[in-house]
């Protein structure tokens, strides 16, 4: 199937499942789970520019999917590597042949020891050898090359860093966050396994830390299955999950395994967390790598305004190449339920994302306020709800009176809430011309002592006098 018919699809798909019971919203994020394109077999004729071509193809699909379904938002849309997007032919140029006469003594435990160089070909029976390190490092510059042109002029919101192991992306005016981590550490020709680099997940940890921000949803996505059959390899180990749960995760998304899916993985810290973590069948996969009896898939995700709480519709290609609900397997009705628990304190409790947020923010303000700077108090303080915290409000008046916004000063008491907004309030109306307004006001607070009132009442007909002369 051609991109156009599949873009077709998944329009046509749209209009139903929008008018479908329980209901399901036109989409407001797209995540690809990695295997943008199909990659190059080893020393196949021109690789890089058959790789490079099938990016192109892939940048025009995305675009289309952007303009369609998220009205040309490249922030609302989300990339992680996966398997196929390592390149085969950069990892085996980077490798040497080991001489059998220079074999290590235990071939097994060579490989397998966390950050080996080895690597065995089953199709030849041979050993090898990573030997240039730059060059092996290089497997995922098509892919990032790819991936900065497309987000290029593109204000996300946290730039990316190709070598930092994961991106971060947020949603939802700040509640929701999403760590795209790449699962391709290790991962080349002759390697399979998936893997998150050592510290990756650490490091996100950190920084997410040092963004004084809390999330109500951390969302983990990366490419590889978790579970796999004995004799393959190709998965990724779950106590990399066990350890993005640990630092705060509640969901997770990947793909790979070609077919949908959803399980819940457990850790015992303080009290039982977990992530409900989903399996995304593969959308643009041909005949060949489909698993027998599968077809094309899609997953709609529809998190609950709780954000504790979503439903997974699966989406399967059938007759005349349209999409409609799964109908099989746990997806019996289409769709199934997952939910997970809420970001908690260090005490254990649910976390109030929202205050804590704004709390946070206040602080900066008054440091900002402090150090000289209102204006980046008044930028900071345009999140906050002020009304419900009248320190913030103090601070914001104080700040825009400093820039001396007569007129947002204005807007922002609306109806004073004590005798000092009041008096703000008609210093800021004298300033703006709007002099009867002023009077009347001044009239009204009966409250206002007699050397302020004195004091208002001269410069209000002061600044009447000014503006007739």
């Amino acid at each position: 199937m051609d991109n156009k018919s599949l873009v077709a699809a998944l329009v046509a798909d749209r209009d139903r499942y929008v008018v479908e019971t329980p209901r399901v919203p036109p989409p407001t994020a797209i995540v690809i789970s990695g295997d943008l394109i199909e990659g190059a077999a080893i020393d196949a004729e021109n690789w890089e520019e058959t790789i490079r071509e099938q990016y192109k193809v892939t940048r025009a699909f995305l675009n289309e999917l952007c303009t369609l379904f998220l009205d040309g938002d490249k922030r609302r849309m989300i990339v992680t590597p996966g398997n196929h997007d390592v390149c085969w032919n950069t990892s085996r140029q980077a490798m040497e042949i080991v001489p059998k006469s220079k074999y290590p003594s235990d071939i097994f435990a060579s490989l397998t020891q966390p950050g080996s160089n080895y690597r065995w070909s089953w199709r030849e029976l041979t050993l090898y050898r990573i030997v240039n390190e730059t060059m092996y490092q290089q497997r995922m510059d098509l892919y990032w090359d790819f991936v900065e042109s497309f987000y290029q002029d593109v204000d996300l919101q946290f730039p990316l860093e190709r070598k930092r192991g994961f991106q971060l992306f947020d949603l939802f005016e700040r509640r929701v966050l999403i760590a795209a981590f790449d699962s391709i550490y290790g991962n080349d020709c002759y390697n399979f396994a998936g893997s998150v680099a050592p510290g990756s997940v650490g490091s996100c940890a950190i920084k997410l830390r040092e963004m004084a921000h809390d999330y109500e949803l951390q969302i983990a996505l990366w490419h590889h299955s978790i579970q796999g059959p004995p004799l393959h390899s190709d998965y990724m180990n779950s106590s990399q999950i066990q350890e993005m749960i640990a630092h705060g995760f509640q969901l997770g998304l990947h793909g790979h395994q070609h077919f949908a899916g959803t399980l819940t993985q457990y850790i015992h810290l303080d009290e039982s967390r977990t992530m409900a973590v989903v399996g995304a069948g593969s959308l643009c996969a041909g005949v060949n790598q489909l698993p027998r009896g599968q077809d094309r898939q899609y997953n709609l995700l529809v998190i609950e305004d709780d954000l504790i709480r979503a439903r997974v519709h699966v989406r399967e290609m059938g007759d005349g190449g349209q999409f409609t609900r799964k109908r099989s397997g746990a997806f019996l009705n289409g769709f199934v339920e997952v939910s997970w628990f809420p970001q908690i304190n260090v005490m254990g409790e649910k976390l109030d994302t929202k205050e804590s947020n704004d709390r946070r923010t206040i602080d900066a303000a008054e440091d900002a306020l402090r150090s000289g700077k209102p204006k980046e108090a008044i930028e900071l303080l345009k999140a906050t709800d002020i009304n419900s915290y009248p320190h913030a409000k103090r601070l914001l008046l104080n700040s825009l009176l400093s820039e001396q916004r007569w007129h947002t000063i204005i807007e922002v008491i609306g109806t004073p809430a004590d005798i000092d907004e009041a008096v703000t309030l008609v210093t800021a109306l004298t300033r703006e011309g709007r002099f009867d307004e002023a009077q009347g006001r001044l009239d009204a607070e009966v409250e206002i002592d007699p050397g302020t009132r004195q004091e208002l009442q001269e410069r209000l007909s002061t600044e009447q006098l000014m503006r007739q002369s």
